[in-house]
């Protein structure tokens, strides 16, 4: 029975669990879990997701939000697995098994380019969920990096063989296994065996499932502890030299490390390229910082590795806020140099008053370089030419209000001598087209409404008049 009585006819704190399925790379999605747990109680997923799991949720977030939301490493799936923990009678780390968020405190906290906004499935792997008593969707099918199925050596399928439509995660027709839309079953589909080339990165992807284990010998090494450990082992100067090693910029890869924030999947796999260990490893927290360090001083030579202890009486030079050892700096570290002493020409002539003030984002554009690094080197300077462009616009503003203002008392009184009514079309037969495509109708029409008075009262009248007669305009 799908309707609301069924789930408030009685006070409960918690469903009627089922069994979790599957187990390590094969374990089951949190989707997946929660489709199966609302048919168990014969109600819609939808009906059961918006009444007890997340209510308030319209009938198109099944359609494209609920994987980012359920299967992912968000803080939003941290609060549904608590909430699927509570109503389901599940410890929180089985509930937490079926989803990504053990991967939380590593990377970027985004679902961007993470998990597939559209449902993917083996067809052998639900013929042979069919005969082992039921089928379910696992969590590796949820990647975007996954498309092969790393048992069977198959292509995963994203639509359906017969109606030729992609799938939801969760249908409100129709069980896991068949189409959402013919309500066909979804085994029936056309294979194609590839070779062990083509499914290593859906292995890869698919190691980034946990599985249930035992929190509590959970390795706990994050991170930013071991890209911490890696940089200070890689040079004595730590940071800089590391940023430098990997071609990134270095005040990104100082957030990273004091955990100001988290680095993107992409960017993980970037350094664990140049670091030349497995990513997959590193993120599942397989590898530690002692094990990284051995395999690259292996792979690249002693001198590169070991501690660069600094020489106290050597003459230090300091070229982009880095320490240079060698006697001669690189070119990139001359052409650093020179950009640096080209941008600190320009903000004094600003300052001086030789060029005219802009905003620091225009500065920065005008320069080739972002607002942050302009303010990292110039803060104090950047700060004083704030100011000045800030007192630039009043002036400006000023000015300019002056000049329409002028303009508009010239047309009223020219208006008011022809004997004709203030109104619109009056005034602007006389205002120059220039005058009106430099003001908004909006700013001219304030500044004539504040005017009129003005100049149709009588001691304004008379001003106007002894003025003319002082320059000889009348008798």
């Amino acid at each position: 029975m799908h309707h609301e009585e069924y789930l408030s006819s009685a006070a409960r704190s918690t469903l009627r669990p089922i069994v979790i399925r599957g187990e390590g790379e094969h374990i089951e999605s949190l989707t997946s879990y929660i489709g199966r747990l609302a048919w168990h109680h014969s109600v819609k997923p939808s009906l059961l997701i918006r009444s007890l799991m997340d209510p308030g949720k319209s009938a198109g977030f099944l359609n494209h939000e609920i994987a980012t939301s359920f299967n992912s490493l968000t803080p939003k799936t941290a609060a549904i697995v608590e909430s699927v923990a509570t109503q389901a009678g599940l410890a929180s780390h089985l509930v937490a098994a079926m989803t990504f968020v053990h991967l939380h405190d590593q990377i970027d906290h985004s679902a961007r380019g993470f998990i597939r906004k559209t449902k993917q499935w083996c067809p052998v792997c639900y013929h042979e969920d069919h005969s082992n008593g039921g089928q379910y969707d696992r969590l590796a099918w949820s990647l975007q990096g996954v498309s092969h199925c790393v048992k069977h050596r198959c292509k995963l399928r994203d639509y359906c063989q017969h109606c030729l439509k992609a799938q939801p995660y969760l249908s409100t027709k129709c069980k896991v296994g068949f189409c959402h839309h013919c309500e066909q079953s979804l085994t029936e589909s056309v294979l194609s065996k590839r070779a062990d080339v083509d499914c290593k990165e859906s292995e890869v992807y698919s190691s980034l499932v946990l599985g249930i284990v035992d929190q509590a010998n959970a390795e706990t090494e994050s991170l930013e502890s071991i890209l911490r450990q890696i940089a200070y082992m890689f040079s004595a100067e730590g940071i800089p030299r590391f940023a430098e090693f990997l071609k990134m910029d270095r005040h990104c890869v100082e957030r990273w490390m004091t955990g100001e924030t988290k680095p993107a999947l992409k960017s993980v796999q970037r350094v664990c390229g140049k670091l030349k260990v497995p990513w997959a490893d590193v993120l599942m927290r397989r590898m530690s910082a002692s094990e990284i360090i051995e395999s690259n001083k292996r792979s690249r030579s002693k001198i590169q590795w070991a501690r660069r202890e600094l020489d106290s009486e050597r003459e230090l030079r300091v070229v982009d806020g880095e320490i240079l050892h060698d006697d001669q700096p690189c070119a990139r570290k001359v052409r650093s140099a020179a950009a640096i002493e080209r941008i600190d020409r320009y903000l004094d002539q600003i300052i001086s008053g030789k060029v005219k003030p802009y905003s620091r984002a225009k500065i920065a554009s005008t320069l080739g370089v972002s607002s942050g690094y302009l303010e990292s080197l110039f803060g104090q300077k950047v700060k004083t030419i704030s100011e000045i462009y800030k007192k630039y616009l009043d002036d400006l503003s000023v000015s300019r209000t002056e000049l329409l203002k002028a303009e508009i008392y010239v047309s009223l009184q020219m208006v008011y001598e022809d004997g004709e009514a203030p109104s619109w079309s009056n005034v602007g037969v006389y205002l120059s087209e220039d005058l009106q495509k430099r003001f908004s109708m909006t700013e001219i029409a304030r500044i004539r409404k504040e005017a009129i008075p003005d100049v149709f009262s009588g001691r304004y009248q008379a001003s106007a008049q002894k003025a003319k007669r002082k320059l000889g305009l009348v008798k």
